[in-house]
């Protein structure tokens, strides 16, 4: 049987930012959302848009726009550099290889290896991306049995972007770039450069409009965002740490 995916919703007065009193003595997901409107995850990157904690018991988000000062990008990373005083291991998918790169970059945190727990280099993922060639945290999670609901909202705006002629001329022209340095046909990389791009747009889209309605956690950006710590929790959790 699948574990459902739950997002609860909670007023925004009532979001203040702490997690539990056990965090230092658990793994605190942390993960990251960025503007990239284009194909490349590294280079194309022009903002960090918010990043999001999570333990066991609850999820804080923190973004570029807020109005809240509780709330802000600089909040945020007082709060990683206050778990990080506390001994507190930083867990995420992908984590070693974007979120904690994306928060060097734009807020000058720097995070210890070894403070860093990489949930797609465990030995069971391992085994997952070398059985399936799939790296995606989708699978990951399907592999666990855990749903990842909250990205289907997301996914269905990111179809709208893939349909847009300036979309897909932008992922022709990208194309043959990812096929010079990848190798492979055409076709794929067009087809991954199109993905990339059409859900970059979808993202940036989502958090224009969550920034508009003043931060609603019942927005499609918040449900993504925070459900991304979710699910990673719940990935920890399956692969028994």
């Amino acid at each position: 049987m699948q574990q459902k995916l739950i997002l609860r919703v909670i007023p925004s007065e009532a979001r203040t930012p702490k997690l539990s009193e056990g965090a230092r003595h658990m793994y605190v997901v942390l993960d990251v959302e960025t503007k990239n409107l284009g194909s490349d995850i590294m280079k194309d990157t022009e903002q960090l848009l918010s990043l999001q904690l999570g333990d066991a018991t609850k999820q804080e988000l923190y973004y570029h726009d807020s109005k809240n000062p509780k709330l802000t990008l600089e909040t945020g990373k007082r709060r990683i550099e206050s778990l990080l005083s506390q001994g507190v291991t930083f867990a995420g998918y992908n984590i070693k290889r974007f979120d904690t790169e994306m928060l060097k970059r734009f807020l000058g945190i720097e995070i210890p290896q070894s403070r860093m727990f990489e949930l797609s280099d465990t030995p069971r993922m391992i085994e997952l991306h070398r059985k399936t060639k799939d790296w995606t945290m989708e699978c990951a999670c399907q592999d666990c049995g855990i749903e990842v609901t909250h990205k289907q909202r997301m996914n269905t705006r990111a179809e709208k972007y893939r349909a847009k002629k300036d979309i897909q001329e932008k992922a022709k022209a990208k194309a043959v770039e990812i096929m010079r340095k990848k190798g492979g046909t055409l076709d794929y990389a067009f087809k991954e450069a199109l993905h990339k791009i059409a859900y970059g747009h979808a993202i940036w889209d989502a958090y224009l409009e969550f920034v508009e309605s003043g931060g609603r956690n019942d927005s499609l950006f918040y449900e993504y965002a925070v459900g991304d710590v979710i699910s990673e929790r719940l990935l920890l959790k399956k692969l028994g740490y």
